[in-house]
Protein backbone atom coordinates (compact mmCIF):
# COMPACT_ATOMS: atom_id res chain seq x y z
CA UNK A 1 0.00 0.00 0.00
CA UNK A 2 1.33 3.43 -0.94
CA UNK A 3 1.76 6.13 1.65
CA UNK A 4 2.44 9.84 1.49
CA UNK A 5 5.90 10.77 2.77
CA UNK A 6 7.18 14.19 3.81
CA UNK A 7 10.72 15.18 4.72
CA UNK A 8 11.67 14.62 8.35
CA UNK A 9 13.15 17.37 10.50
CA UNK A 10 15.99 15.09 11.61
CA UNK A 11 17.78 12.05 10.19
CA UNK A 12 20.07 9.97 12.39
CA UNK A 13 22.44 7.52 10.72
CA UNK A 14 24.19 4.35 11.73
CA UNK A 15 27.86 4.51 10.76
CA UNK A 16 29.52 1.18 9.90
CA UNK A 17 27.85 -0.43 6.91
CA UNK A 18 25.50 2.52 6.39
CA UNK A 19 27.67 5.57 5.69
CA UNK A 20 31.13 3.99 6.11
CA UNK A 21 32.30 0.86 4.36
CA UNK A 22 34.22 -0.60 7.28
CA UNK A 23 33.56 -4.29 6.70
CA UNK A 24 37.11 -5.16 5.59
CA UNK A 25 38.64 -3.19 8.42
CA UNK A 26 36.50 -4.83 11.10
CA UNK A 27 37.12 -8.26 9.62
CA UNK A 28 40.87 -7.58 9.72
CA UNK A 29 40.63 -6.31 13.29
CA UNK A 30 38.83 -9.42 14.48
CA UNK A 31 41.24 -11.66 12.59
CA UNK A 32 44.05 -9.88 14.47
CA UNK A 33 42.27 -10.72 17.72
CA UNK A 34 41.71 -14.30 16.67
CA UNK A 35 45.37 -14.75 15.78
CA UNK A 36 46.32 -13.34 19.17
CA UNK A 37 44.03 -15.81 20.91
CA UNK A 38 45.11 -18.78 18.80
CA UNK A 39 41.72 -19.02 17.05
CA UNK A 40 41.00 -19.73 13.40
CA UNK A 41 40.66 -16.58 11.28
CA UNK A 42 37.46 -15.71 9.43
CA UNK A 43 37.44 -17.01 5.87
CA UNK A 44 35.22 -16.11 2.93
CA UNK A 45 31.98 -14.54 4.13
CA UNK A 46 32.12 -15.95 7.67
CA UNK A 47 32.33 -12.52 9.32
CA UNK A 48 29.10 -11.31 7.67
CA UNK A 49 27.04 -13.21 10.22
CA UNK A 50 28.57 -11.10 13.00
CA UNK A 51 28.80 -7.72 11.29
CA UNK A 52 26.71 -5.04 13.02
CA UNK A 53 26.05 -6.99 16.22
CA UNK A 54 26.16 -5.04 19.52
CA UNK A 55 29.69 -5.05 20.90
CA UNK A 56 29.01 -7.01 24.09
CA UNK A 57 26.97 -9.64 22.27
CA UNK A 58 29.61 -9.97 19.57
CA UNK A 59 32.47 -10.47 22.03
CA UNK A 60 30.48 -13.00 24.03
CA UNK A 61 29.70 -15.00 20.88
CA UNK A 62 33.21 -14.91 19.49
CA UNK A 63 35.51 -14.99 22.51
CA UNK A 64 33.65 -16.45 25.48
CA UNK A 65 35.73 -16.28 28.67
CA UNK A 66 38.54 -14.45 26.82
CA UNK A 67 36.48 -11.29 26.31
CA UNK A 68 38.79 -8.93 28.18
CA UNK A 69 41.90 -10.08 26.34
CA UNK A 70 39.98 -9.86 23.06
CA UNK A 71 38.92 -6.28 23.81
CA UNK A 72 42.51 -5.34 24.58
CA UNK A 73 43.81 -6.84 21.33
CA UNK A 74 40.99 -5.25 19.35
CA UNK A 75 41.53 -1.85 20.97
CA UNK A 76 45.24 -1.89 20.17
CA UNK A 77 44.54 -2.75 16.54
CA UNK A 78 41.82 -0.10 16.17
CA UNK A 79 43.98 2.62 17.72
CA UNK A 80 46.71 1.98 15.14
CA UNK A 81 44.68 1.07 12.06
CA UNK A 82 41.08 2.30 12.32
CA UNK A 83 41.38 4.50 9.21
CA UNK A 84 42.84 1.65 7.15
CA UNK A 85 40.50 0.08 4.59
CA UNK A 86 37.80 2.59 5.54
CA UNK A 87 35.90 4.33 2.76
CA UNK A 88 32.55 6.11 2.35
CA UNK A 89 29.72 3.95 1.12
CA UNK A 90 28.76 4.72 -2.46
CA UNK A 91 26.46 7.73 -2.54
CA UNK A 92 26.87 8.50 1.17
CA UNK A 93 28.43 11.94 0.75
CA UNK A 94 25.84 12.88 -1.85
CA UNK A 95 23.12 11.84 0.61
CA UNK A 96 24.59 13.99 3.37
CA UNK A 97 25.03 16.98 1.08
CA UNK A 98 21.39 16.77 0.04
CA UNK A 99 20.24 16.44 3.64
CA UNK A 100 22.28 19.47 4.66
CA UNK A 101 21.01 21.46 1.69
CA UNK A 102 17.44 20.71 2.71
CA UNK A 103 18.08 21.92 6.25
CA UNK A 104 17.61 18.50 7.84
CA UNK A 105 19.33 18.07 11.22
CA UNK A 106 21.62 15.03 11.07
CA UNK A 107 23.55 12.89 13.53
CA UNK A 108 25.27 9.54 13.93
CA UNK A 109 24.28 6.74 16.32
CA UNK A 110 26.67 3.80 16.42
CA UNK A 111 27.91 1.02 18.67
CA UNK A 112 31.48 2.08 17.86
CA UNK A 113 33.44 4.10 20.44
CA UNK A 114 32.83 7.81 20.03
CA UNK A 115 36.52 8.77 19.80
CA UNK A 116 36.94 6.57 16.73
CA UNK A 117 33.65 7.71 15.23
CA UNK A 118 34.69 11.35 15.44
CA UNK A 119 38.13 10.65 13.99
CA UNK A 120 36.62 8.73 11.09
CA UNK A 121 33.97 11.38 10.44
CA UNK A 122 36.65 14.08 10.39
CA UNK A 123 38.84 11.84 8.22
CA UNK A 124 36.10 11.87 5.59
CA UNK A 125 35.70 15.64 6.00
CA UNK A 126 32.11 15.19 7.19
CA UNK A 127 32.25 16.91 10.58
CA UNK A 128 30.08 19.79 9.42
CA UNK A 129 27.17 17.56 8.52
CA UNK A 130 26.38 16.23 11.99
CA UNK A 131 24.92 18.11 14.94
CA UNK A 132 25.61 15.24 17.35
CA UNK A 133 27.37 11.88 17.53
CA UNK A 134 26.45 9.09 19.96
CA UNK A 135 28.75 6.09 20.27
CA UNK A 136 29.20 3.03 22.45
CA UNK A 137 28.75 3.78 26.14
CA UNK A 138 27.41 7.32 25.65
CA UNK A 139 23.90 6.22 26.63
CA UNK A 140 22.95 3.85 29.47
CA UNK A 141 22.54 1.02 26.96
CA UNK A 142 23.84 0.59 23.41
CA UNK A 143 21.77 -0.45 20.39
CA UNK A 144 19.41 -2.24 19.98
CA UNK A 145 18.09 -0.47 23.10
CA UNK A 146 16.32 2.82 22.45
CA UNK A 147 18.72 4.78 24.68
CA UNK A 148 21.20 6.03 22.03
CA UNK A 149 18.42 7.36 19.79
CA UNK A 150 16.68 9.02 22.73
CA UNK A 151 19.98 10.67 23.70
CA UNK A 152 20.80 11.99 20.23
CA UNK A 153 17.27 13.28 19.79
CA UNK A 154 17.63 15.27 23.01
CA UNK A 155 21.10 16.46 21.97
CA UNK A 156 19.67 17.70 18.68
CA UNK A 157 16.45 19.12 20.11
CA UNK A 158 14.04 16.43 18.91
CA UNK A 159 13.17 14.96 22.27
CA UNK A 160 10.33 12.74 21.18
CA UNK A 161 11.61 11.49 17.81
CA UNK A 162 8.23 12.35 16.33
CA UNK A 163 9.62 13.77 13.11
CA UNK A 164 12.89 11.89 12.72
CA UNK A 165 14.21 8.87 10.80
CA UNK A 166 16.88 6.41 11.85
CA UNK A 167 18.83 4.95 8.92
CA UNK A 168 20.71 1.66 9.22
CA UNK A 169 21.67 -1.55 7.50
CA UNK A 170 21.17 -4.28 10.13
CA UNK A 171 18.46 -5.83 12.27
CA UNK A 172 20.07 -4.12 15.29
CA UNK A 173 19.38 -0.73 13.71
CA UNK A 174 15.78 -1.63 12.92
CA UNK A 175 15.23 -2.88 16.46
CA UNK A 176 16.74 0.30 17.90
CA UNK A 177 14.41 2.49 15.84
CA UNK A 178 11.36 0.44 16.79
CA UNK A 179 12.31 0.47 20.48
CA UNK A 180 12.57 4.27 20.31
CA UNK A 181 9.31 4.66 18.35
CA UNK A 182 11.32 6.27 15.55
CA UNK A 183 10.66 5.71 11.85
CA UNK A 184 13.25 3.24 10.55
CA UNK A 185 14.90 3.45 7.14
CA UNK A 186 16.54 0.23 5.98
CA UNK A 187 19.53 0.45 3.60
CA UNK A 188 19.90 -3.04 2.15
CA UNK A 189 23.03 -2.50 0.00
CA UNK A 190 21.57 -4.80 -2.63
CA UNK A 191 21.27 -7.74 -0.19
CA UNK A 192 17.64 -7.31 0.84
CA UNK A 193 16.60 -9.31 3.90
CA UNK A 194 12.91 -10.14 3.60
CA UNK A 195 13.02 -11.76 7.04
CA UNK A 196 14.10 -8.50 8.70
CA UNK A 197 11.59 -6.51 6.64
CA UNK A 198 8.74 -8.78 7.70
CA UNK A 199 9.80 -8.79 11.35
CA UNK A 200 10.67 -5.11 11.88
CA UNK A 201 8.52 -3.41 9.22
CA UNK A 202 10.81 -0.52 8.26
CA UNK A 203 9.14 2.73 7.26
CA UNK A 204 11.21 3.03 4.09
CA UNK A 205 13.59 0.68 2.25
CA UNK A 206 16.39 1.65 -0.16
CA UNK A 207 19.01 -0.43 -1.93
CA UNK A 208 21.77 2.08 -1.22
CA UNK A 209 22.54 5.66 -0.18
CA UNK A 210 22.18 6.96 -3.72
CA UNK A 211 18.58 5.78 -3.96
CA UNK A 212 17.81 7.45 -0.63
CA UNK A 213 19.44 10.67 -1.83
CA UNK A 214 17.22 10.67 -4.93
CA UNK A 215 14.19 10.06 -2.73
CA UNK A 216 14.99 13.06 -0.51
CA UNK A 217 15.25 15.25 -3.58
CA UNK A 218 11.86 14.07 -4.77
CA UNK A 219 10.37 14.71 -1.32
CA UNK A 220 11.79 18.21 -1.13
CA UNK A 221 9.13 19.80 -3.30
CA UNK A 222 5.88 18.17 -2.27
CA UNK A 223 4.65 15.01 -0.64
CA UNK A 224 5.07 12.09 -3.01
CA UNK A 225 3.96 8.51 -3.22
CA UNK A 226 6.21 5.81 -1.75
CA UNK A 227 5.31 2.17 -1.64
Amino acid sequence: MNKSVALPKAIFYDWDGTLADSYKFLESAHNHVRRGLGLTEFRGDEFKGYFGHPREKLYAELYGHEIEQAKSLFGDYVTKHHMDNLNPMEGAEELLKIGAGLGIVMGVVSNKKTQFLRQEIEGFGWGGYFKAVVGAGDAPRDKPAADPLIKIAKDCGYNYLENAWYVGDTDVDLQCANNASCASVFITHDTRSDEWIKLYKPFLIFENCRFMADFLLQCSGNKIKAG
